[in-house]
């Protein structure tokens, strides 16, 4: 009797051992998948490791991602991971990326500047200063978008990245061609565009339609390959698309032009192009760790 008084005891404990183990690991499951989904929809965090986003944002920085206003992004981050091509899919969001609004992002390319490639190992934080839509310009050193007329960038950073192209123009002759983190958009003929003086430079949006002629095709090649995935090339006759004749391309997707505030520092669009808006991590809201302490952007 007492043994078998022990054995229904011994029973009774490894079943509420097995009860307590069974419910810990369904608690600590529910945990992961209740962080995952909170990391890919509601928020996640960044850090500024260096000036180009002087002096809004300062090296050392830590900050929380506001997801829940364009929508999460929903891919295959193993596959991206591998360098693979992904399908981004975005839930629904409670706005729009705006003008000024301050945004993290994946880098737009591997290892050359003139092709399009969603990096998982390279983020960037940088102001959205032109959107999908806008037709952006930078005069005398300052950006402006055609019609809103707002002023973007920090002045004083401004002033000195006018003195700095200033001094190297006035330094360089005629017969030497400008250094190239100083020039922007394609080198050809067609365009002489500076880090100052560009523009105008029509932003793509979703459903928007262009005329395929050279000087858009030297703009906007390396976006039409990657929402195709097929070569554009240039002939005598035109641009030609996978061996196909285009005379215009109706885009799919939103771009837009991502700068730093301490712009004599900042490596970006003038650099790198347009930010496809399906490479947005999410806007940032709030710095919770810093020199000059916790605030709002």
């Amino acid at each position: 009797m007492r043994r078998g008084r022990k054995l229904v005891r011994l029973r009774r404990l490894a079943r509420r051992a097995g009860n307590v183990v069974y419910w810990t690991v369904v608690a600590a499951s529910a945990a992961l998948v209740l962080r995952y989904l909170v990391l890919v929809v509601v928020f996640d965090t960044f850090h500024t490791p260096t000036e180009s986003m002087t002096p809004t944002l300062q090296p050392g920085d830590h900050g929380y991602i506001d997801k829940l206003k364009l929508g999460g992004r929903i891919f295959d981050f193993y596959a991206a991971a591998r360098g693979e091509r992904v399908t981004v899919r975005r839930l629904p969001g409670y706005g729009r990326l705006e003008r000024g609004d301050v945004i993290v992002f994946n880098a737009t390319f591997d290892e050359r500047w003139d092709s399009v490639a969603l990096n998982m190992y390279r983020y960037y934080c940088k102001r959205a200063v032109a959107v999908a839509g806008d037709t952006l310009e930078a005069v005398g050193g300052f950006y402006r978008v055609r019609g809103d007329g707002s002023v973007y960038g920090v002045k004083g950073e401004q002033r000195l990245l006018r003195q700095v192209v200033d001094d190297i123009t006035r330094q360089t002759p005629d017969s030497v061609g400008l250094p190239n983190w100083i020039t922007i958009g394609p080198r050809d003929s067609l365009f002489n565009w500076t880090i100052r003086d560009f523009g105008p430079y029509v932003i793509p949006r979703e459903g928007m339609t262009m005329r395929i002629d050279r000087r858009n095709y030297l703009l906007y090649r390396k976006y039409i390959e990657w929402e195709t995935g097929r070569k554009l090339e240039w002939t005598e006759a035109g641009a030609r698309l996978g061996g196909i004749p285009l005379p215009a391309y109706t885009f799919t997707e939103d771009y837009c032009f991502a700068a730093g505030d301490h712009a004599v520092d900042s490596q970006d669009s003038r650099y790198w192009g347009l930010v496809p808006e399906k490479f947005i991590v999410g806007v940032a809201r709030f710095v919770f760790k810093s020199k000059r302490g916790m605030r709002w952007l």
